[in-house]
């Protein structure tokens, strides 16, 4: 267990974040040293994206309610809890929103610098690729030799672009508990509504992930759709 306070707030850093972390990033596959080292990069990408997304939600809850705001770490990503805090539902919504908004905020800010170092164009072209997988040419070499010669440097700003996006996406999605989830259950009524969505989609992206994405994105989305069928299950429709 690791623990630590960023500006004022305990994190906790639960083991199995760690392995879970991993293994998205590929940690089964890892043949070689080279492959271990793009692994560690993914994780070292992964907890500071997901570090700044939950400090979007604990600042901002701090401010807006009050409470002990507090961040943990644990097997399916971060929780950031305002215990005590008092909040209106459009506080709530502020708080929850916050998180993606810091990830795409973090996200909009490396675009920013990389483009200030190396030109806006080429950093578009970067960005395209790396999200989107498409190929637009760069107007110069001096990004490609960059890239070229730091490999490793390229892969992690690869994670940050990928997982700060896509993350940032998926996390939006009304499945519960992601934020969209809570979103969702905030002005969905009554609650077994809230959870048949989530059903829905988080059952779509199991398929999805087992088929495009790999076992443990489809895993994950599929124990994501057992709990909110057994939540669905324990509350009525009034």
């Amino acid at each position: 267990m690791i623990r630590f306070s960023l500006f004022g707030i305990p994190v906790e850093i639960q083991p199995f974040f760690w392995v879970v972390t991993a293994l998205l990033g590929g940690a089964t596959y890892a043949d070689s040293r080279e492959a271990f080292l793009a692994v560690s990069l993914f994780v070292i990408a992964a907890l500071i994206s997901i570090l700044v997304h939950e400090l979007g939600h604990a600042l901002t809850g701090r401010k807006l309610g009050g409470g002990y705001a507090t961040i943990m770490l644990t097997s399916f990503g971060g929780l950031a809890m305002n215990q005590g805090g008092r909040f209106t539902r459009h506080q709530r919504f502020l708080m929850i929103a916050a998180g993606p908004g810091a990830g795409f905020a973090f996200l909009l800010v490396i675009i920013v610098i990389l483009s200030l170092i190396f030109g806006g164009a080429d950093v578009m072209a970067l960005t395209s690729r790396e999200l989107f997988g498409i190929r637009m040419p760069f107007r110069t070499n001096e990004l490609v030799d960059f890239l070229n010669d730091k490999p490793f440097m390229h892969l992690f700003l690869g994670n940050l672009l990928w997982i700060n996006f896509w993350w940032g996406l998926v996390n939006l999605l009304p499945v519960m508990p992601l934020d969209g989830g809570q979103i969702t259950d905030l002005y969905v009524k009554p609650q077994r509504r809230v959870f048949l969505i989530g059903l829905v989609a988080a059952s779509a992206m199991a398929l999805y992930g087992f088929l495009k994405m790999g076992l443990y994105p489809g895993f994950l989305f599929g124990f994501l759709a057992w709990q909110n069928y057994q939540n669905m299950k324990s509350v009525s429709w009034q």
